[in-house]
């Protein structure tokens, strides 16, 4: 604008007034302050963003190395992973946000964007990781209950079992007739054959 002003006053052989030529230097100043405070702007942006990406890697790691440490007990891993996947929800939507945040940065400064936009592909890279590890320690989770109450069925079925024999043999065996031998070999047998079906 400046230049322009000039410009038009040199075709007309004649000096710029100081009047508008000191408004001009102050238009100048201005501006180039302006300019400065947007720069400025966007590096706290980029550097806010970075700091929060950060953060959201730091709280993925840590998750991701809870779910790969294995609890001493079962209550133990299901109030762990209830937590974990809180938290991963968590951080989820933290991504969510920062790819908003930076997708908005990147329409008004694409080349500093670029670097955001790398950060969040890898979080989010990081976050869908994590998720498989969570989705993996659930499946594990539900089969070890699952065979927890596979074990305490059979157990349950064994000491039902056991004591039944236990009563068999302390039965006294009544040899005055041929039916009650028979009824007493029938139990024995099948006391056998439920052996069998339990060592199957």
């Amino acid at each position: 604008l400046a230049e322009q002003q000039q410009s038009k006053y040199l075709d007309l052989y004649t000096i710029l007034p100081s009047e508008i030529s000191m408004q001009l230097a102050e238009v100048s100043l201005a501006l180039g302050a302006i300019e400065d405070q947007v720069q400025y702007y966007f590096c706290q942006t980029q550097c806010c963003t970075l700091s929060r990406i950060h953060e959201v890697s730091e709280k993925l790691k840590a998750i991701s190395a809870k779910f790969k440490d294995k609890s001493p007990e079962v209550d133990q891993a299901k109030e762990e992973v209830k937590s974990l996947a809180e938290d991963l929800d968590c951080c989820g939507h933290s991504l969510s946000e920062l790819d908003a945040a930076v997708q908005e940065f990147g329409r008004r400064n694409p080349l500093l964007a670029k670097q955001l936009s790398d950060a969040i592909g890898k979080l989010s890279e990081m976050h869908h990781h994590t998720t498989r590890l969570a989705d993996c320690r659930n499946n594990w989770l539900k089969k070890v209950l699952n065979s927890d109450h596979e074990y305490h069925e059979m157990l349950d079925f064994i000491v039902r079992w056991s004591e039944k024999a236990k009563s068999l043999v302390r039965a006294n065996v009544i040899w005055n007739s041929s039916v009650h031998l028979q009824e007493q070999i029938r139990m024995h047998q099948v006391g056998g054959r439920q052996t069998k079906i339990i060592r199957k």
